[in-house]
């Protein structure tokens, strides 16, 4: 995974055109930019090579970012972000997967049914949740997956002869 870079701001890419923040996101060598998620680059002692480039850590730094500007429109001292690590999961398959939080790792069916449970609750009103429950469910017992291509329509593109 790669950033894209910023006209302007290449005096603070790092590796991965990440761009290097400090402890409060701000980019390395300005003062009112801010970096946050796959784009920053925060070293910390815990995270030398920055934090993993995962929703989490984006959220977070989202959240603390904008308590931190609000701090700091008001003149006070932003606070230092800190990524607490709530685990990680991943399906995959059909009744595998894998989760791993602080002080507990599984795999198989337990890790799947979990790792449903936690999407389906990380979703925004009861209809959104029932919606995804019925099409996972569909799509469990009748095998039907959609297929997931993005199809543009071909265009012959005419090369001039001048």
């Amino acid at each position: 995974v790669m950033g894209n870079s910023l006209a302007g701001l290449e005096p603070a890419l790092a590796k991965s055109n990440r761009l290097l923040v400090d402890n409060i996101n701000k980019v390395t060598g300005f003062d009112n930019v801010f970096a946050i998620g796959d784009l920053a680059l925060m070293k910390t002692e815990r995270h030398p090579n920055g934090h993993p480039m995962v929703a989490p850590v984006a959220v977070q730094q989202a959240r603390k970012l904008g308590k931190n500007l609000t701090k700091i429109i008001a003149g006070q001292q932003p606070a230092a972000f800190k990524y607490l690590n709530r685990g990680t999961m991943a399906t995959i398959g059909r009744n595998r997967a894998v989760v791993e939080i602080p002080g507990y790792k599984t795999q198989g069916t337990i890790a799947w049914f979990v790792w449903m449970f936690v999407h389906i609750m990380s979703l925004v009103g009861f209809r959104n949740k029932l919606v995804v429950f019925v099409n996972w469910m569909w799509n469990y017992f009748s095998y039907d997956r959609g297929i997931r291509l993005i199809i543009r329509p071909y265009i012959k593109k005419r090369i001039s002869s001048k």
